[in-house]
């Protein structure tokens, strides 16, 4: 067996240490790749739950509330039940003077 001295060396062929050094650079930014992607999807991940939570809580705060709609729905019913009362009250005008030319004419009978 050889033994090592002060002196001895190791050679490598300049190809071969081309290999090694791009194999270690390509192993570092991979490795940057995948810890800035997961870094990424953890922050993607805790704003989607905040966002989650608002959501439920904007839910649970207007859940008794009214609703616009109904509002409208509400205002039109207001303008029907008028329109209605209005209708009703020409009617009894009319029917008032359907009677009183009813009598006329029964009385010129």
């Amino acid at each position: 067996m050889a033994k090592i001295q002060e002196n001895s060396g190791v050679s490598f062929s300049l190809s071969f240490l081309i290999q090694i050094l791009s194999a270690i650079v390509l192993g570092v930014w991979g490795y940057s790749q995948l810890d800035s992607r997961i870094s990424f999807l953890e922050t993607t991940s805790s704003n989607n739950t905040m966002h989650i939570e608002k959501i439920q809580s904007d839910m649970l705060a207007s859940q008794d509330a009214p609703i616009s709609s109904d509002h409208i729905q509400n205002t039109s019913l207001r303008f029907l039940e008028e329109m209605m009362a209005q209708h009703e009250a020409e009617i009894v005008k009319l029917q008032d003077k359907v009677y009183q030319l009813n009598r006329i004419i029964s009385m010129r009978r």
